[in-house]
């Protein structure tokens, strides 16, 4: 095979270039010779086209001849593998699986797109999932687009896919000291922006598709959640519920709420039922610590999501986060509330009221405080290397609306009836690894180690006595030093 340049001067453009094709001639055992050309995208004015190929002087000469170069290379190597397979390098032949393999590059080529095209494009795919999804792309949005202020840059794939390591280190220092933010959060934003980065992979946006470390974070044991008590606290307080003539002058956060009630069989009769903002909190927040729902659903949920079955009915959803259907016994909480919210209304009404998560949280806080939801919580975290928020707080203070869900855990496991597996087909988490991060360790759970050594005393015998004698006769550092192992063996 011959491989030579040849330049078509009469193909010439509007500037009066010719394109430069490469030439392949092929002779065979009986001396016949074939040839075929190839077009190598490629066009110069003809004075730059000396003696079969490109004057250092044409315009651009690095690039185009890089350009021919790779040619001739993909062209030899197409030869090269016809031959090994036994073939005759026909120029036909090998023309036909250069296309193939000009093709094959097109596809495979990272597409032409900017940083923020690409996100648009990502969020558009995300347009069908709840606003309690989203709106943790929309974090992360609103933190790249304030590193990019702040460091005076346009965010590119170049800036982030070149340097992974370099971006992660910048944008981490950003959210630590501009933001105050913390390694939790900051994991989170990183995960959300790989999740992203992977959709550009696949895209074919992007060539590669970066990993970013981890930041050390602090695991708390004990989750913020009410005990059964406490649940129980909140169902019996009746404090702040809705009934005619009652004054609520009195608390300045109480305003009143109509949950719409029109178009149902009973339009003539009821068009609305009133409550106060503070009684719907209450009701939704223990519907959660009942089904152990996310507040996504809570929003979504219809009356007729529910197969309300008597004492034995379940309330079953598909879950607007995973796209996973779930089902849950009724409970005399879940079946009081529902039946509350869903009297009056037409099958396809929405169970509660509209209400943001961020109205729904402060007024969850202000309600807790009003009832003295006062138990000491503590949720430390790290930012960086600094570990702050290590003081105790009230629970009150503490408390959101994702808390509904990790009560319901909590209380199921602590029933002591059923296991793991059957607890996660209740809350839809499909791995032990995600479902652990809601299983809280209390101090009432590591006081359960005190009755190690009452037992032995109920077995008798003097050895068992005489331990128990030890036992009890330890400073209380060394009984903490017990108590640690007890701990130990819980995590």
């Amino acid at each position: 095979m011959n491989l030579s340049f040849k330049l078509k001067t009469q193909d010439i453009n509007s500037k009066g270039e010719s394109p430069i094709y490469i030439r392949m001639r092929f002779s065979d055992s009986g001396g016949k010779i074939t040839e075929s050309t190839i077009f190598s995208g490629i066009e110069i004015l003809p004075k730059f086209f000396k003696n079969g190929n490109i004057h250092v002087r044409t315009p651009n000469y690095s690039s185009k001849r890089t350009i021919l170069d790779s040619l001739v290379n993909d062209v030899e190597q197409i030869t090269s593998q016809i031959q090994k397979d036994g073939l005759i390098p026909y120029p036909k032949v090998v023309k036909e699986r250069y296309e193939d393999l000009k093709k094959m590059k097109e596809i495979n080529t990272p597409k032409s797109i900017s940083f923020w095209e690409g996100f648009k494009e990502f969020m558009d795919t995300k347009k069908h999932k709840s606003r309690g999804y989203t709106k943790t792309f929309i974090s992360l949005k609103n933190r790249l687009e304030d590193f990019e202020k702040f460091k005076k840059v346009k965010l590119t794939f170049d800036f982030i896919v070149g340097n992974p390591q370099s971006f992660q280190t910048q944008f981490q220092h950003f959210l630590w000291d501009e933001k105050g933010l913390s390694n939790n959060y900051i994991n989170k934003l990183l995960e959300n922006l790989s999740n992203y980065l992977f959709f550009c992979f696949n895209s074919n946006y992007i060539s590669k598709k970066p990993s970013f470390k981890k930041n050390d974070t602090i695991e708390n044991l004990e989750k913020i959640y009410l005990y059964e008590d406490e649940v129980m606290k909140l169902f019996q307080s009746k404090q702040w519920d809705y009934s005619e003539g009652r004054d609520f002058s009195t608390n300045p956060h109480i305003y009143l709420i109509e949950d719409d009630l029109e178009g149902t069989k009973k339009e003539k009769f009821l068009k609305n039922k009133v409550i106060t903002n503070w009684e719907l909190v209450k009701d939704i927040f223990l519907f959660q610590c009942s089904i152990g729902c996310r507040y996504s659903d809570i929003l979504q949920f219809k009356v007729n999501h529910f197969d309300f079955g008597g004492e034995k009915g379940t309330f079953s959803w598909v879950q607007q986060k995973t796209d996973k259907r779930v089902s849950v016994p009724i409970n005399p909480i879940s079946n009081e509330v529902y039946r509350k919210y869903s009297r009056g209304k037409s099958l396809t009404q929405n169970l509660f009221p509209k209400l943001s998560n961020q109205k729904f949280n402060k007024s969850l806080k202000l309600l807790l405080k009003d009832l003295k939801f006062n138990r000491l919580v503590s949720k430390p975290k790290k930012i960086g290397s600094k570990v702050v928020d290590e003081e105790n707080k009230f629970l009150w203070e503490m408390i959101s609306s994702h808390s509904g869900r990790k009560t319901f855990i909590k209380n199921m496991i602590d029933l002591g009836n059923m296991d793991y597996m059957t607890i996660m087909s209740m809350t839809g988490h499909k791995t032990i690894r995600e479902f652990q991060k809601y299983v809280s360790v209390s101090p009432h759970d590591l006081d359960k180690g005190r009755k190690l050594y009452k037992k032995l005393k109920s077995e008798g015998g003097n050895e068992n006595e005489e331990l128990i004698r030890i036992f009890e006769q330890l400073d209380e550092d060394k009984k903490g030093v017990i108590f640690s192992v007890i701990r130990s063996m819980v995590k």
